[in-house]
């Protein structure tokens, strides 16, 4: 009876209770599987891709007050910028919001010349009470961006800063597969990731997409 009692034990012990532990919570995984699977759906390689251009002008406002927002109060600078961007969709959730990345070349000019690259995966927001009047669609996405060289509009010295994509993108059902999007460009410093705290730009920009299979 001693060895009954302490094989039990032994059972409830930490190993042999984790090992239990993760077989309950395996088979629960496995009973949601199918229901996981009908609410989130990786795009498949073949679908969700777009081409994107625009082009903009950068302001003085930032991010961080909040006019970088506001086209009523731009002090615009003496840059610009024309851009284009292959967007892939990845993953989609539930309906509502999908999982994108996108990588874009740009060429800014005016007070200065020189090229950018940004790949900047992004999040959207998909369903808005108008969608069967206007299809529209929320972004925003955060990733990194390189310069060809340093510049006065970042002000920080820096090629590798972090990017930011704040976009509202409308899609009328008589465009067919085009779109078009209103975008505002930011690259900074990410609170000294890249290099010293302090630096960036912000290029709001109006631009058109088509995607493709649509």
């Amino acid at each position: 009876m001693y060895k009954i009692e302490q094989l039990s034990g032994s059972l409830t012990s930490s190993p042999f209770r984790a090992v239990g532990t993760g077989l309950v919570l395996a088979l629960g995984v496995g009973a949601s599987g199918t229901a996981w699977a009908d609410e989130v759906s990786v795009t498949p390689w073949g679908q969700g891709w777009a081409l994107g251009g625009h082009a903009g002008q950068a302001v003085h406002e930032t991010v961080k007050s909040g006019e970088a927002f506001n086209p009523f109060v731009w002090d615009f600078r003496d840059y610009y910028i024309v851009s284009t961007g292959l967007q892939k969709e990845l993953v989609d959730f539930w309906g509502y919001s999908k999982l994108y990345a996108e990588a874009n070349v740009s060429y800014i000019f005016g007070d200065e010349h020189y090229f950018e690259t940004f790949l900047t995966p992004s999040i959207s927001w998909e369903p808005f009470p108008w969608d069967d009047v206007l299809d529209t669609t929320a972004y925003l996405g955060v990733g990194v961006s390189y310069t060809s060289e340093t510049s006065r509009l970042d002000d920080s010295g820096e090629n590798w800063m972090a990017s930011m994509i704040f976009e509202l993108e409308v899609q009328p059902d008589s465009w067919g597969p085009w779109s078009l999007y209103g975008r505002l460009h930011h690259r900074s410093t990410a609170y000294g990731t890249f290099g010293d705290d302090g630096g960036g730009s912000n290029i709001p920009s109006l631009g058109v997409r088509y995607h493709f299979g649509q």
